[in-house]
């Protein structure tokens, strides 16, 4: 251990606090630009890779522990933190220069291999320091790890400020130079004679002319349009010269494209379709994976005529719209079409400040499409569920048109920040929004040829009739088709003779299909049965026994997308290597599947190379009844720790609108509350059986109480203002990362009573169960919901109270002798 005279107390634990800052900054930036390049949404994948990446680290300060110790600590802790600096925005560039397609071949494991080492890099150098920093320290281990917690918790809160106020590779750069600071920091804690050994280096490895390096970097990157920038985009080459507007933030990278007269994009557009017609519109790309245009509007009802031609704005042509609003209002073109049919009030809701800003205050954007001067509209920035589950206004109409996207479609289960919209918990928000004879239209993808595809979105409509009391459903829906988009029309009456008459009219005017009417037999036996159902109980039998996963969609299986059940993916598998298979959904959401497989695959690889193969030998020289207990333990802790995150991240990504969100709150607050229960541990030691079963009760019974208490309670509050609901989302998790803190420590000294040699083997079985726990994860509350994957973090932790006292036993044992 190094001694007090020759490290510097304030700038050493300033450097680890600046260190962990940015280390989790750069990791939900990570994640946020993943989001951009691939097309499976991977927070999940993200978080295993930097507890990797840290146990790696970890484990090679072990093994290398001699030629460490004869270094002087702040010498070590500037070099390896200075490394971590430098790959940080290497990491990035590594990551832009990768495909991360999937195709059935080995080269997809090596494209997908190397992305795991780019993004590991970072994370073994800073393991490093943060090994040595918490067990070479002089200072009071307590002190030392709450700054060393404190840092990472503010890292994930600062981040959203810093994804809103710069783009995500130079948001990368910025926290590099916040870490070239951290070895700034470590540099000024050593000695004189360290300071100078310091000094003698090449400027490339000294911090004052990296991180001034780095600094500059990041202000280029900032100010010039080629700069750090992907290349593959959704596997699309990106040609930045087309390009005349691109902004980042915490919820997405909005591009635009410039504006080019053409004829018209529709959603589902009519065969009657005038072929001469133009418009001027300007594509806009969400995260490279979701479209919306932007048209101009020059005030006229003829610059907008063509919109009178797309299946999406069907429900428009009813009559009595007075009052209408739009979920996701992206380019505007829902508030377009409202305004052409002549809807004197609109109400626009739209999650992204970015579509805001384009449409009312950027100069160009601003007079292009000249939403301004449609009359009585009022724009929201806000999640609309939770709008929507606050106002108190109501509608005679609620548009929903093609929020769901090919990226979250082909994601499924990874992509939560739409799903949310799609929840039998959702619609009930947006039908109790409606007056009582109103109108709630929502537009998705559609496969020709196979119409129960459709069937989700069907049964989600029929169930959430059902839980408000109506007891025949036909007189209540009306579904078309334009090629691959289909547009549900539900009314909270029975349809009018009149309004059935201007439905099927407009319908055959413009070539339309009619897949379900009241007055007409639906065109698939399986729609029909659906709409048939008397009650929940008919409709889930009824549902459960297709192929594809048509179970209504909730709050705890969020996932509308996930159409494929798990049970069937080697059948699917065959059809798609056959080409039997459709592209749709279910291809999509076999692709997704196959990057779970091909995670988790790489993830076991990557554990026993770097992890276990290399610790083996510690395990070797202990006694095998300590080993495999203790295995156990860590094992348990490892794998409940993860399940519990990655079920809170995907309840709270729900809750709070946006994946980034989830991530940034749900990491903040058990980051924080366990670090604290760690430390509480020291002076609250877990050293008797009655404690040991005291602790694992309580935190057993708070896990299980989420799963009853939680979805109540978020219900009920959806309707507050963000800032409230991440309160409450702190509230909630903070007492059980508390109660989580404590199974670390106390393992650590359960096994070190008896002995410590294989305390690192204990170390690295709980990295990589966490690590091979977040893909197990996924794939629980994908098959099986949210709270099942709670509940098998509730047994590990009920099957660690035995094992603690097991291991208890032992160190009783071992004392008396």
């Amino acid at each position: 251990m190094t001694s007090p005279r020759t490290l510097s107390k304030a700038p050493f634990l300033v450097g680890l606090f600046l260190l962990t800052f940015s280390l989790l900054t750069f990791q939900i930036v990570q994640t946020r630009i993943l989001s951009v390049i691939a097309w499976y949404y991977m927070a999940f994948f993200a978080i295993s890779v930097a507890m990797l990446g840290m146990t790696v680290g970890a484990v090679w300060v072990y093994l290398h522990r001699e030629r460490i110790e004869s270094a002087p600590l702040p010498v070590t802790l500037t070099n390896f933190t200075l490394a971590t600096a430098v790959a940080m925005p290497a990491s990035i560039m590594v990551q832009f220069c990768l495909i991360t397609t999937i195709s059935l071949s080995l080269t997809t494991v090596i494209s997908w291999s190397i992305l795991l080492l780019a993004m590991a890099v970072p994370y073994f150098f800073s393991g490093v320091v943060v090994s040595l920093a918490l067990t070479r320290s002089p200072f009071p281990s307590g002190q030392v790890y709450g700054v060393d917690l404190m840092g990472a918790a503010l890292g994930c809160m600062g981040v959203i400020l810093i994804l809103n106020v710069m783009d995500g590779p130079t948001a990368v750069i910025a926290s590099s130079v916040v870490c070239g600071l951290s070895a700034l920091a470590f540099t000024s804690s050593a000695s004189a004679e360290d300071q100078q050994r310091l000094k003698s280096n090449p400027w490339w490895r000294r911090p004052v002319p990296v991180t001034i390096a780095l600094a500059v970097f990041a202000i280029l990157n900032s100010l010039a349009p080629v700069g750090v920038r992907p290349i593959l985009v959704k596997d699309h080459l990106e040609r930045s010269g087309f390009k005349v507007y691109e902004k980042w933030n915490s919820y997405s990278r909005i591009t635009a494209e410039r504006p080019q007269l053409r004829f018209p994009d529709l959603w589902g557009g009519s065969p009657q379709t005038p072929p001469g017609l133009l418009a001027m519109q300007s594509q806009l790309s969400i995260d490279g994976g979701a479209g919306s245009e932007m048209s101009h509007y020059d005030g006229t009802p003829q610059s907008i005529s063509y919109l009178q031609y797309d299946l999406v704005g069907l429900a428009y042509r009813l009559p009595n719209i007075h009052k209408s609003a739009v979920v996701g209002v992206g380019g505007g073109r829902d508030l377009l079409t409202a305004h052409y049919f002549g809807v004197p009030d609109i109400t626009g809701v739209e999650l992204n400040p970015i579509f805001i800003n384009l449409l009312t205050i950027n100069p160009y954007y601003k007079n292009f499409s000249d939403i301004n001067a449609l009359p009585n509209l009022k724009l929201h920035v806000d999640d609309a569920r939770s709008w929507f589950a606050s106002t108190h206004e109501k509608f005679d109409l609620v548009q929903m048109s093609m929020i769901d996207t090919w990226a979250a479609t082909g994601a499924g289960a990874f992509s939560l920040s739409e799903n949310g919209l799609y929840t039998l918990e959702g619609w009930r928000a947006f039908l109790h929004s409606l007056n009582d004879d109103g109108i709630f239209t929502v537009s998705r993808w559609y496969s020709p040829g196979d119409v129960n595809e459709t069937g989700r979105m069907i049964g989600l409509a029929t169930a959430v009739l059902l839980d408000s009391g109506v007891k025949d459903i036909r007189p209540h829906l009306f579904v078309a088709n334009a090629g691959y988009i289909a547009t549900l029309v539900l009314s909270k009456k029975p349809f009018t003779p009149e309004q059935l008459r201007i439905l099927h009219a407009t319908v055959r005017d413009l070539g339309f299909n009619v897949l379900l009417a009241p007055d007409q037999p639906p065109q698939s036996p399986l729609l029909r049965a659906i709409v048939e159902s008397p009650d929940r109980t008919t409709l889930n039998r009824v549902l459960e026994g297709n192929y594809l996963d048509l179970s209504v969609p909730t709050d705890n299986r969020p996932f509308f997308f996930n159409q494929l059940r798990f049970r069937n993916i080697p059948n699917a598998t065959l059809r798609m290597i056959h080409g039997n298979l459709r592209v749709g959904v279910m291809a999509g959401n076999l692709i997704a599947s196959g990057v779970l497989v091909l995670i988790l695959f790489i993830s076991i690889i990557a554990v026993v190379l770097t992890v276990l193969l290399p610790l083996r030998g510690t395990a070797r020289e202990s006694p095998m009844p300590l080993v495999v207990v203790g295995s156990l333990y860590f094992s348990l802790i490892g794998m409940g720790f993860m399940l519990a995150e990655i079920a809170l991240l995907q309840r709270f990504s729900v809750y709070l609108g946006h994946p980034i969100y989830s991530l940034s709150v749900c990491l903040f607050s058990l980051i924080l509350a366990s670090g604290l229960g760690s430390l509480t541990s020291d002076r609250l030691k877990l050293n008797a059986r009655v404690k040991l079963l005291l602790w694992g009760s309580i935190l057993v019974a708070y896990l299980v109480g989420m799963v009853w208490i939680l979805p109540a309670l978020l219900q009920s509050t959806t309707g507050q203002e963000r800032l409230v609901r991440i309160g409450i989302s702190v509230l909630v998790i903070m007492p059980l990362g508390f109660l989580l803190g404590f199974a670390f420590p106390t393992g650590l000294r359960l096994v070190e009573a008896v002995d410590r040699q294989p305390t690192p083997w204990f170390w690295g079985i709980n990295g990589a169960t966490g690590v091979l726990a977040s893909v197990l994860a996924v794939m629980f509350s994908m098959a099986l919901g949210i709270n099942v994957t709670m509940l098998l973090s509730a047994a590990c932790y009920l099957l660690l109270i035995p094992t603690s006292f097991a291991l208890l036993g032992m160190g009783q044992q071992h004392s008396a002798t």
